[in-house]
């Protein structure tokens, strides 16, 4: 190969350092520098340039692995926020389904006595009790619970839940004519001694309204009263 100028030389330089030129120009670089002075010091000078410190190196390298570390890290970190993050929202939103469903779907609430109107207690000709009930308090009831004590009183009460609504009608649970099977309700208790004696309307300790009691003579219903109940036997 021919020799090559100080032109070419500094202008294949770059590709010599990297190691990227061919093995006969690479000779022919070489062979030139044993002789020039100035390329061998412009090869100096780009090793120079071209070169870090040993320091700068491994500071470097320190550098890439904390950065490393912190990018697992902060991977892990939004994975860990993110879990933590759909178990506040399912938390929240079961929260807010409970409360709402113990506040306007739970019937726990019994409704008081004072806004309970029993009228027209009466029997019918099959021999059950038939009676008109009215809340007064323009409510909607969602409930009506019956319970039984060991004293022998029979209790229905009314309930709701927290958060009351309006009645849509006039007509409906706790608005209108009820019936009581009072063969039905002892036939449900195994013990004799603890037949009902006595039925009452309303919760048991804020003075419930008596319907009947053992004794106690019941008019005969009206015609009206017996049409209530023809196609609820």
């Amino acid at each position: 190969m021919n020799k090559l100028s100080c032109e070419i030389v500094r202008d294949l330089l770059p590709l010599y350092y990297d190691e990227v030129c061919s093995a006969d120009t690479r000779k022919s670089i070489e062979a030139h520098l044993v002789t020039c002075e100035h390329c061998t010091a412009a090869l100096h000078k780009l090793q120079q340039s071209s070169s870090l410190p040993f320091e700068v190196i491994e500071k470097n390298k320190q550098e890439s692995t904390a950065l490393a570390s912190f990018k697992g890290y902060w991977h892990r970190s939004r994975a860990a926020a993110f879990a933590k993050g759909l178990f506040l929202a399912t938390t929240i939103c079961g929260v807010i389904v409970l409360g709402y469903v113990g506040l306007f779907r739970w019937n726990i609430t019994e409704v008081p006595s004072s806004v309970i109107e029993i009228t027209d207690v009466s029997r019918l000709k099959n021999g059950k009790i038939a009676y008109h009930v009215k809340l007064t308090d323009g409510y909607q009831v969602n409930q009506i619970r019956g319970k039984s004590e060991g004293d022998g009183n029979f209790y229905i009460t009314p309930m709701r839940p927290v958060i009351k609504t309006k009645k849509s009608t006039e007509i409906g649970l706790g608005n209108g004519y009820e019936l009581i099977n009072l063969e039905q309700l002892n036939a449900n208790h195994t013990d004799p001694s603890a037949q009902i004696k006595a039925i009452y309307y309303g919760p048991k300790d804020d003075k419930p309204i008596l319907i009947w009691k053992q004794g106690m003579e019941l008019a005969p219903a009206t015609s009206a009263v017996e049409a209530q109940f023809v196609d609820r036997d």
